[in-house]
């Protein structure tokens, strides 16, 4: 592995090339960044309202020390 990086960083002219047309200002996640950061924030919902389920079962008496 370490053969291959060292083959791409000695051929390469930068150390990273870029695309000579991209605008940067203009790069957006589109459909599926949003479609994922949704999905993110509905299992983290999800996993709060378990977690809160959860802890109310728990029985936090202690027992008396001697």
């Amino acid at each position: 592995m370490f053969t291959f990086m060292r083959f791409i960083g000695t051929n390469s002219p930068e150390p990273f090339p870029s695309p000579s047309n991209l605008d940067t200002s203009k790069v957006t996640p589109g459909v599926g960044g949003a479609v994922t950061f949704t999905f993110l924030a509905v299992a983290l919902v999800l996993l709060l309202l378990s977690m809160n389920r959860h802890m109310k079962k728990v029985n936090f008496e202690e027992k008396p020390q001697d």
